[in-house]
């Protein structure tokens, strides 16, 4: 990664950083100190460091994925036995590193999740919705529907943040009242129809 200026953005030639003073940015002559690490001059794709060897012993099981090494542990989602360098420490589980890339892909695990439906908010907006002015006659339509999100997403996972189920209570109260009041003035009016039929 190039070293910029910290006054321009432009790029400062890293060869003056030898000596270790400030190098000079060629746009706007700012004095930039730079500290560049030995890393940055060694190239670790063609010198990965080196593992030490475990093969195992006479009777111990090898790894799966490199058999000149000793397992150590198995894997809690696929079972092979896999050894150090292949494990990796999931939650309270132990993965092998290829479960791990399968669970990342396949998005089977919540904790690899990078956005979530808001269900509450949903179900929230849904019961709210009859109470604007244009929108009072879709009560029902938006209380079942409400009603239906707050109780089939009750227990299934919310924000990634920490956040109570307020707004889920909130939205089975309202459409619950909504439908009882629904549900009361179909009845009423049934009842009158009766009462006027039978004068």
């Amino acid at each position: 990664m190039p070293a910029r200026c910290a006054n321009c953005q432009s790029h400062l030639p890293l060869s003056l950083a030898a000596d270790g003073g400030p190098i000079l940015c060629v746009q706007c002559k700012r004095p930039n100190w730079v500290s560049i690490f030995p890393a940055l001059h060694t190239n670790v794709l063609s010198a990965p460091p080196v593992l030490p060897a475990e093969p195992p012993a006479p009777g111990e099981a090898a790894c799966f994925y490199s058999p000149q090494r000793r397992a150590t542990q198995s894997c809690s989602h696929c079972g092979v036995l896999i050894s150090d360098i292949w494990a990796a420490h999931w939650g309270q589980e132990v993965v092998c590193l290829k479960c791990l890339d399968h669970l990342r892909d396949k998005g089977r695990d919540q904790r690899f999740e990078k956005k979530r439906m808001l269900w509450d908010n949903i179900a929230l907006a849904f019961a709210l919705v009859p109470f604007t002015l244009f929108f009072w006659w879709a009560v029902f339509l938006t209380a079942p529907a409400a009603l239906f999100i707050a109780l089939r997403f009750w227990k299934g996972p919310f924000s990634m943040v920490p956040r109570t189920r307020f707004r889920m209570a909130l939205a089975l109260l309202i459409s619950f009242l909504q439908l009882a009041v629904i549900i009361t003035g179909f009845l009423a009016l049934l009842f009158d129809i009766a009462w006027l039929k039978n004068l």
